[in-house]
């Protein structure tokens, strides 16, 4: 929030988020700022394929295995992207939904037993 028309940046009066005032100003509560925490995540995922026997026995292996793997592929969510709606439990988490951001993990690998 910029009220003066001379600032360097130039007024900002219609910002989202209120500026910051200590003491008894923007106690009231309110319902502006609540968000839906609502979500659709896919956390794990797990695609392989198995060569046939009359394959790997051909190469001198009992068995051949592909696969990809991937974790934390997407989240679908309304909240602000700041926030992580699996942590938004306020009277557990010490900083209630503003955490660092699950990373995702794509890995592949190779399963052969001779």
């Amino acid at each position: 929030f910029r009220e003066d028309p001379n600032h360097p940046l130039g007024q900002n009066l219609d910002s989202y988020f209120p500026r910051p005032l200590f003491g008894t100003k923007n106690q009231a509560t309110q319902t502006r700022y609540l968000q839906d925490a609502s979500y659709l995540r896919l956390k794990n995922l797990q695609i392989g394929y198995t060569l046939p026997q009359s394959v790997s026995s051909k190469l001198a292996m009992k068995n051949l295995r592909f696969f990809v793997s991937g974790e934390n592929l997407f989240t679908l969510t309304k909240m602000f992207k700041n926030f992580d709606p699996e942590s938004v439990d306020y009277e557990q988490a010490r900083y209630p939904g503003n955490v660092y951001p699950l990373l995702k993990v794509i890995s592949c690998g190779l399963s052969v037993n001779f």
